[in-house]
Protein backbone atom coordinates (compact mmCIF):
# COMPACT_ATOMS: atom_id res chain seq x y z
CA UNK A 1 0.00 0.00 0.00
CA UNK A 2 1.47 3.38 -0.84
CA UNK A 3 2.94 5.24 1.91
CA UNK A 4 0.01 8.42 2.08
CA UNK A 5 -2.44 5.98 1.80
CA UNK A 6 -1.58 3.94 4.68
CA UNK A 7 -0.48 6.97 6.63
CA UNK A 8 -4.29 7.97 6.16
CA UNK A 9 -5.96 4.68 7.06
CA UNK A 10 -3.70 4.43 10.27
CA UNK A 11 -5.16 7.58 11.31
CA UNK A 12 -8.67 6.46 10.32
CA UNK A 13 -8.45 3.49 11.87
CA UNK A 14 -8.10 5.54 14.92
CA UNK A 15 -11.47 6.50 15.07
CA UNK A 16 -13.42 3.74 14.78
CA UNK A 17 -16.04 2.65 17.17
CA UNK A 18 -14.38 -0.60 18.43
CA UNK A 19 -11.37 1.64 19.86
CA UNK A 20 -12.83 4.66 21.23
CA UNK A 21 -12.16 5.40 24.68
CA UNK A 22 -14.45 7.65 25.53
CA UNK A 23 -11.62 10.43 25.53
CA UNK A 24 -12.81 13.78 24.09
CA UNK A 25 -10.57 17.27 22.78
CA UNK A 26 -9.64 19.79 25.35
CA UNK A 27 -13.09 21.71 24.88
CA UNK A 28 -15.06 19.15 26.77
CA UNK A 29 -15.62 20.32 30.54
CA UNK A 30 -17.83 18.01 32.25
CA UNK A 31 -20.49 16.82 30.18
CA UNK A 32 -20.72 20.29 28.32
CA UNK A 33 -18.72 21.06 25.13
CA UNK A 34 -18.47 24.12 23.27
CA UNK A 35 -21.16 23.11 20.59
CA UNK A 36 -23.95 22.00 22.40
CA UNK A 37 -25.39 21.93 25.70
CA UNK A 38 -26.17 18.87 27.83
CA UNK A 39 -30.15 18.95 26.63
CA UNK A 40 -28.76 18.33 23.07
CA UNK A 41 -29.58 22.31 21.64
CA UNK A 42 -26.80 23.74 19.32
CA UNK A 43 -24.72 26.16 20.90
CA UNK A 44 -24.07 29.21 18.94
CA UNK A 45 -20.52 28.39 17.58
CA UNK A 46 -19.36 30.56 14.75
CA UNK A 47 -16.85 29.76 12.07
CA UNK A 48 -15.85 29.68 8.49
CA UNK A 49 -15.25 26.64 6.62
CA UNK A 50 -15.25 24.96 2.63
CA UNK A 51 -16.69 21.52 2.83
CA UNK A 52 -18.69 19.55 0.25
CA UNK A 53 -22.17 18.67 1.34
CA UNK A 54 -24.23 15.37 0.80
CA UNK A 55 -26.34 16.18 -2.04
CA UNK A 56 -29.89 15.89 -0.15
CA UNK A 57 -31.24 14.23 -3.27
CA UNK A 58 -29.20 11.81 -3.25
CA UNK A 59 -29.91 8.28 -2.85
CA UNK A 60 -26.57 8.64 -0.76
CA UNK A 61 -28.47 11.20 1.71
CA UNK A 62 -31.05 8.91 1.95
CA UNK A 63 -28.73 5.96 3.42
CA UNK A 64 -27.34 8.28 5.76
CA UNK A 65 -30.92 9.58 7.13
CA UNK A 66 -31.73 5.91 7.59
CA UNK A 67 -28.64 4.96 9.10
CA UNK A 68 -29.08 8.23 11.31
CA UNK A 69 -32.34 7.21 12.05
CA UNK A 70 -32.02 3.58 12.87
CA UNK A 71 -29.16 4.63 15.22
CA UNK A 72 -31.16 7.26 16.89
CA UNK A 73 -33.83 4.07 17.69
CA UNK A 74 -31.09 1.63 18.99
CA UNK A 75 -30.15 4.49 21.16
CA UNK A 76 -33.42 5.06 22.23
CA UNK A 77 -34.07 1.76 23.25
CA UNK A 78 -31.57 0.94 25.04
CA UNK A 79 -31.99 4.68 27.10
CA UNK A 80 -28.59 6.08 25.53
CA UNK A 81 -30.26 8.74 23.21
CA UNK A 82 -29.88 11.54 25.99
CA UNK A 83 -26.03 11.21 25.52
CA UNK A 84 -26.32 12.51 22.19
CA UNK A 85 -27.20 15.63 19.87
CA UNK A 86 -28.69 14.01 16.56
CA UNK A 87 -27.48 16.93 13.56
CA UNK A 88 -29.75 18.13 10.96
CA UNK A 89 -29.65 15.99 7.87
CA UNK A 90 -29.63 19.09 6.11
CA UNK A 91 -26.07 19.69 7.67
CA UNK A 92 -24.06 16.42 6.72
CA UNK A 93 -20.76 17.30 4.64
CA UNK A 94 -17.59 16.40 4.91
CA UNK A 95 -14.63 18.80 6.02
CA UNK A 96 -12.21 19.86 3.82
CA UNK A 97 -10.57 22.91 5.16
CA UNK A 98 -11.36 24.40 8.48
CA UNK A 99 -10.62 28.20 8.70
CA UNK A 100 -11.90 29.27 12.10
CA UNK A 101 -14.59 28.38 14.51
CA UNK A 102 -14.71 29.22 18.06
CA UNK A 103 -17.78 30.04 20.45
CA UNK A 104 -17.81 34.01 19.02
CA UNK A 105 -18.43 35.41 15.88
CA UNK A 106 -15.03 35.93 14.21
CA UNK A 107 -13.97 39.43 13.45
CA UNK A 108 -15.65 40.95 10.67
CA UNK A 109 -12.44 41.91 9.00
CA UNK A 110 -11.35 37.99 8.98
CA UNK A 111 -14.79 37.28 7.24
CA UNK A 112 -14.73 40.04 4.65
CA UNK A 113 -10.53 38.57 4.03
CA UNK A 114 -11.39 35.06 3.71
CA UNK A 115 -14.53 35.79 1.04
CA UNK A 116 -11.50 38.34 -0.76
CA UNK A 117 -9.02 35.28 -0.57
CA UNK A 118 -11.58 32.79 -1.71
CA UNK A 119 -12.99 35.00 -4.76
CA UNK A 120 -9.47 34.60 -6.13
CA UNK A 121 -8.30 31.09 -5.16
CA UNK A 122 -11.60 28.85 -5.87
CA UNK A 123 -11.85 29.81 -9.82
CA UNK A 124 -7.73 28.92 -9.91
CA UNK A 125 -8.34 25.48 -8.06
CA UNK A 126 -8.40 23.12 -11.64
CA UNK A 127 -11.02 20.22 -12.09
CA UNK A 128 -11.07 16.92 -9.91
CA UNK A 129 -13.62 15.40 -11.88
CA UNK A 130 -13.30 11.95 -10.59
CA UNK A 131 -12.90 13.01 -6.93
CA UNK A 132 -14.62 10.53 -4.81
CA UNK A 133 -14.40 7.92 -1.52
CA UNK A 134 -16.61 5.60 0.30
CA UNK A 135 -18.29 6.13 3.69
CA UNK A 136 -17.83 2.99 5.25
CA UNK A 137 -17.67 2.14 8.76
CA UNK A 138 -18.86 3.84 12.20
CA UNK A 139 -16.18 5.96 13.92
CA UNK A 140 -16.22 8.22 16.89
CA UNK A 141 -14.54 11.16 18.93
CA UNK A 142 -16.28 14.45 19.42
CA UNK A 143 -18.92 12.59 17.29
CA UNK A 144 -20.81 9.47 15.70
CA UNK A 145 -19.06 9.98 12.37
CA UNK A 146 -19.29 7.97 9.49
CA UNK A 147 -15.74 7.32 8.00
CA UNK A 148 -14.06 8.43 4.55
CA UNK A 149 -12.43 5.46 2.78
CA UNK A 150 -10.44 6.20 -0.63
CA UNK A 151 -9.69 3.22 -2.83
CA UNK A 152 -6.21 4.75 -4.34
CA UNK A 153 -3.58 6.25 -3.43
CA UNK A 154 -4.54 8.35 -6.60
CA UNK A 155 -7.62 9.25 -4.96
CA UNK A 156 -6.76 10.36 -2.14
CA UNK A 157 -3.70 12.34 -3.67
CA UNK A 158 -6.20 14.04 -5.45
CA UNK A 159 -8.50 15.18 -2.11
CA UNK A 160 -5.23 16.00 -0.16
CA UNK A 161 -4.14 17.99 -2.97
CA UNK A 162 -7.33 20.18 -2.87
CA UNK A 163 -7.14 20.41 0.19
CA UNK A 164 -3.06 21.86 0.00
CA UNK A 165 -4.62 24.34 -2.82
CA UNK A 166 -7.30 25.65 -0.30
CA UNK A 167 -4.69 26.15 2.43
CA UNK A 168 -2.76 28.28 0.32
CA UNK A 169 -5.10 30.09 -0.65
CA UNK A 170 -7.08 30.90 1.85
CA UNK A 171 -3.62 31.53 4.28
CA UNK A 172 -4.42 28.70 6.23
CA UNK A 173 -3.40 25.51 8.49
CA UNK A 174 -5.73 24.29 10.87
CA UNK A 175 -6.16 20.51 10.93
CA UNK A 176 -4.99 18.04 8.27
CA UNK A 177 -7.66 16.32 6.08
CA UNK A 178 -9.32 12.89 7.71
CA UNK A 179 -12.04 12.51 5.80
CA UNK A 180 -15.64 11.97 7.93
CA UNK A 181 -19.41 12.58 7.96
CA UNK A 182 -20.63 13.45 11.61
CA UNK A 183 -24.27 12.49 12.59
CA UNK A 184 -24.42 12.81 16.19
CA UNK A 185 -22.39 14.49 18.56
CA UNK A 186 -21.90 13.50 22.74
CA UNK A 187 -23.70 15.76 24.80
CA UNK A 188 -22.92 14.01 27.41
CA UNK A 189 -20.05 12.26 28.24
CA UNK A 190 -20.41 8.04 28.35
CA UNK A 191 -18.64 6.88 31.43
CA UNK A 192 -19.71 4.28 32.94
CA UNK A 193 -22.16 3.89 29.29
CA UNK A 194 -19.47 3.69 26.88
CA UNK A 195 -19.47 -0.44 26.72
CA UNK A 196 -23.47 -0.30 26.30
CA UNK A 197 -23.21 2.15 23.55
CA UNK A 198 -20.58 0.47 22.03
CA UNK A 199 -22.60 -2.72 21.84
CA UNK A 200 -25.56 -1.28 21.31
CA UNK A 201 -24.01 0.23 18.31
CA UNK A 202 -21.94 -2.43 17.08
CA UNK A 203 -24.14 -4.03 14.59
CA UNK A 204 -24.13 -0.71 12.48
CA UNK A 205 -20.08 0.04 12.97
CA UNK A 206 -19.05 -2.16 9.52
CA UNK A 207 -21.69 -0.55 7.21
CA UNK A 208 -20.84 0.73 4.32
CA UNK A 209 -23.32 3.84 2.60
CA UNK A 210 -21.85 3.66 -0.75
CA UNK A 211 -19.39 6.15 -2.80
CA UNK A 212 -19.72 10.00 -2.02
CA UNK A 213 -18.68 11.39 -5.29
CA UNK A 214 -17.19 14.69 -4.19
CA UNK A 215 -18.29 17.32 -6.97
CA UNK A 216 -18.82 20.60 -5.56
CA UNK A 217 -17.10 22.81 -2.39
CA UNK A 218 -18.78 25.84 -0.91
CA UNK A 219 -17.30 28.05 1.21
CA UNK A 220 -19.48 28.42 4.24
CA UNK A 221 -20.49 30.52 6.98
CA UNK A 222 -22.03 28.85 10.39
CA UNK A 223 -23.80 30.27 13.24
CA UNK A 224 -23.76 26.09 14.78
CA UNK A 225 -23.17 23.05 13.97
CA UNK A 226 -27.17 22.61 12.30
CA UNK A 227 -26.33 25.90 10.31
CA UNK A 228 -24.47 26.70 7.35
CA UNK A 229 -24.39 29.37 5.08
CA UNK A 230 -23.01 28.98 1.87
CA UNK A 231 -20.62 31.87 0.53
CA UNK A 232 -19.49 30.76 -2.54
CA UNK A 233 -19.02 27.12 -4.67
CA UNK A 234 -16.83 25.96 -6.90
CA UNK A 235 -17.67 22.56 -9.27
CA UNK A 236 -14.56 20.10 -9.23
CA UNK A 237 -16.17 18.57 -12.51
CA UNK A 238 -16.16 21.95 -14.49
CA UNK A 239 -14.91 24.80 -12.64
CA UNK A 240 -18.09 26.89 -12.73
CA UNK A 241 -18.00 29.23 -9.54
CA UNK A 242 -20.79 30.96 -7.77
CA UNK A 243 -20.25 33.94 -5.53
CA UNK A 244 -23.08 34.10 -3.50
CA UNK A 245 -21.34 36.07 -0.84
CA UNK A 246 -21.85 39.40 -2.89
CA UNK A 247 -25.70 39.36 -2.17
CA UNK A 248 -25.19 39.04 1.64
CA UNK A 249 -24.77 41.96 4.15
CA UNK A 250 -21.92 40.59 5.69
CA UNK A 251 -22.37 42.25 8.77
CA UNK A 252 -25.12 40.48 9.52
CA UNK A 253 -23.49 37.40 9.73
CA UNK A 254 -21.91 38.29 12.87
Amino acid sequence: MDRVLANYQTRLNSWRLEDFKGEFPSEFLGDLNQKFYPSGVAKSFYGLTVVAFIDPESALHQRLCDFQNRHRTALELAGLDSIFSFLNPLSFHMTLCDIVAAPNPPPLQLVERVISSAREAFPQLGLYPKLSCQLTGLGADASLLMLAQFETAADLECCLDLEKCLKAGLGVDERSFLGHVSLAYFVQAPREDLKHIKRTLDPFSRESLGLFPITKIDLCYFRDMNSYIPLMSFDLRDGSFSDYSSTLEIATLQ
